[in-house]
Parts: structure tokens; sequence; C-alpha cells
């Protein structure tokens, strides 16, 4: 087995592990890659040390990190704690691991990638911060966000509500956890997943907004949506209506509500389902031959065209029913 160790001008093949711990000597090494070695332990590391690659091993502590390191990546281990950080780190990846909590961060930091730990709060974020990835935890609250963030991946925790979000925040993902509202959204947020919530009701939608996914929640009525939306997955909810549809909408998923008809469909529209609702709504999409139609059978879900339907004798039956059962209910 070979331990790479990397620096401006060389490369050191190490093949035995007591080879290790004569690293202190090589001050000029400053990229150290150890992934994939089956080490449970690292030595001490050198002091001009930058970058630090201990991906997919079964280490269980780090040992003192130099004080000039910038990069640190330490996933898929079995690491239950992190010792102190250095001032300089910019980047720390320490997801798939088993901590429970992280210490102080260093006011550089600009990505956090933390999740699925067994992490119960955060400590105080860098005002540098940028991108957190704190998914897949056991958090109930965050603390307060920094004005830099860009992205915040916080699905699948215990959170009951969000702290105020930044202005600079592009795309929000807290689907999974126990929301009952969401707080103002930025007007530059771009993609929002806040699925498989409590939501009774979303605030204003940006007009920045391209995605949204509210689906399976508690929501009776969805406001004005964005211009520039091109997703909405809104299935599972309470909805009795739908509001006017943006013009570039692409993909509509309203199934499994309480919808009675459908606004004008937008010509851009090339996805929709729409099963299980109060009324079948066959009939706003009988025009619509080159769209793409969802239908789940029997756990399995069907994508066509009426189009197909028309075309093709084993999907003609199928067409037929549709149309006796648009007859006989008088929909």
């Amino acid at each position: 087995m070979h331990y790479k160790l990397f620096n401006d001008n060389n490369i050191y093949n190490l093949n035995n592990i007591n080879h290790l711990e004569t690293l202190n000597n090589k001050h000029n090494i400053q990229i150290l890659n150890f992934n994939n070695s089956q080490l449970t332990q690292l030595p001490d590391l050198p002091i001009n040390l930058t970058e630090l690659y201990c991906i997919d091993n079964k280490l269980t502590q780090l040992p003192q990190l130099p004080d000039k390191l910038e990069y640190l990546y330490c996933i898929y281990n079995q690491l239950t704690q992190l010792q102190h950080l250095p001032c300089k780190l910019i980047d720390l990846e320490c997801n798939n691991n088993q901590l429970t909590q992280l210490p102080l961060l260093p006011n550089n930091l600009k990505l956090l990638y933390c999740f699925n730990n067994q992490l119960t709060q955060l400590p105080q974020l860098p005002d540098k911060l940028e991108y957190l990835y704190c998914n897949y935890n056991k958090l109930t609250q965050l603390p307060k966000l920094p004005d830099n963030l860009k992205l915040l991946y916080c699905n699948n925790n215990k959170l009951t509500q969000l702290p105020t979000l930044p202005s600079n925040l592009i795309e929000l993902d807290c689907y999974h956890n126990k929301l009952t509202e969401l707080p103002q959204l930025p007007n530059n947020l771009d993609t929002l997943y806040c699925h498989n919530n409590k939501l009774n009701l979303l605030p204003q939608l940006p007009d920045s907004l391209k995605t949204l996914n509210c689906s399976n929640n508690k929501l009776n009525q969805l406001h004005q949506l964005p211009i520039n939306l091109y997703f909405l997955i809104c299935y599972s909810n309470l909805l009795t209506q739908l509001p006017k549809l943006p013009s570039n909408l692409y993909s509509l998923y309203c199934d499994n509500n309480k919808l009675i008809q459908l606004p004008e469909l937008p010509k851009n529209l090339q996805n929709i389902s729409i099963d299980n609702n109060k009324k079948n709504l066959i009939k706003y999409i009988i025009n619509c031959k080159s769209l793409y139609f969802y239908k789940k059978y029997n756990k399995y879900k069907y994508i066509y065209t009426l189009n197909d339907l028309l075309n093709y004798t084993i999907k003609k039956y199928y067409y037929i029913y549709i149309i006796k059962y648009y007859d006989k209910y008088n929909i």
C-alpha cells in the first residue's frame, strides 16, 4: 500500500506506515493525501501543511492540525470529535462521521460540510461562510446565519423554525423537518425545497425563484407565483385551486390535492401530474398533445403523451376509459 505525499515539486511514495512518523521532518510538504488507506491514526503532521486529505479511512481522531492548514477533508471516517481548528482554515469537510459537536469555527471558513453526523447543535457561524451543508443530523435549531451565506442545506433534521435568512441566499433546502412556517424569503432565492414539513402557508415568493417543491405539507392555497418559476411541485397538500401559472413553467406536479379545476396551462409546459384530486382534471389537458402526462399504477409511474395514447393500440384502451369516465361524471 502506498501513501502519497504531495508538494509543489515532488511526490513521495511511502511503502510502510512506519515511515509516516518521519513526516514532521519534511517541512516543505504542503499537501498530504491519505485517502482510502485503511488508516486508524495519522502521524504528527508537517508544520507547513496547507491541505490534508484523509477520506475514507477508519480514523477516530485527528492529530494536532498545523497552523497553516487551509483545507481539511476527513469525510467517511469514525470521528467523534474534532480538536482545535486552525484559524486559516477555509474549507472543512467532515461529513459522514460520528460527530456530536463541532469546535469553534475559524473566522476564515467559507465552506462547511458537516452532514450525516450526530450533531444536535452548531457553533456560531463565521461571517465569511458561504456554503453550509448541515443536513442529516439531529439539529433542533440553527444559529444566526451569516450575511454572505449563499447555499443552506439543512434538510432531514428536527428543525421547528428557521432563523432570518440572509439576503445573498440562492438555494434553501429545508425539507424533511418539522417546520410550520418559513421566514421571509430573500429576493435572490433561486431554489426552494421545503417539502415534507408541516407548512400551512408559504411567505411571498421572490420573482427570482425558479424551482419550488412544497409537496407533502398542509398548504390550502398558493399565492401569486413568481414569473420565472420553471418547476412547481406541490402534490400532497390541501389545495383547492392553483393561481395563474407563469408562462415559463416547464413542469407541474399537483396530484393528491383537492383541485376541482386547473388554470390555463402555459404553452411551454412539458410535464404534468394531476392524479387523485377532487375532480378528474383530464379535460384541462386533452388538447395538450405534446404534454408528458405522469400517472401511477401499482407503484409504477408511467409517462406518456396524449398523442401516444392515440397512436398505440395498447394505450388506446386507457384513452377510451378516460373519455368514458369524463362523460359519465360530466367532468
